[in-house]
């Protein structure tokens, strides 16, 4: 931040120094465009000192984090995804996986009820299957982002 100002925007791959990068970046007033693996979970609420009272709700937690970044003068310079993915993931894969065990479905790579089961847990998301003669078990997901304290 001292050699490319406050609008340097940080990221980095490892979870465990999410925590410590987002303090850096709140007190040098730069960027974080979002965690490596993007949650409101992830990171966010400690670094920001927020006591999490409802573990799990998501509309708390975004509220939570919304209010402190507005009140830290970082409006626009926050962003995460509206869901936490990894969550989302073992929701949607538990449900695919039991409604195939359950006979609701037969071709267990269906790639239009994975679609449709990883949007109905993570909410907005965009999600693009690939060539399906190429990469049959492949499925790109990229969430929807919130940029905190920006109306």
């Amino acid at each position: 931040m001292e050699k490319y100002g406050p609008d340097t925007a940080f990221f980095s791959t490892n979870c465990s120094m999410q925590e410590p990068l987002i303090k850096s970046v709140v007190k040098g007033k730069a960027l974080y465009p979002e965690q490596c693996c993007p949650s409101p979970f992830h990171a966010l609420p400690n670094a920001l000192g927020l006591k999490v009272e409802n573990k799990g709700d998501v509309p708390y937690i975004l509220k939570a984090i919304d209010e402190k970044i507005v009140e830290l003068g970082m409006e626009g310079r926050v962003a995460t995804w509206t869901a936490p993915i990894a969550m989302n993931f073992i929701r949607a894969g538990a449900e695919y996986a039991m409604d195939f065990a359950n006979g609701k479905f037969e071709d267990k790579q269906d790639i239009q009820r994975a679609k449709f089961t990883l949007e109905k847990h993570a909410g907005a998301v965009r999600i693009r299957a690939f060539d399906a003669e190429k990469t049959p078990h492949f499925l790109m997901v990229v969430g929807e982002s919130v940029i905190f304290g920006k109306k």
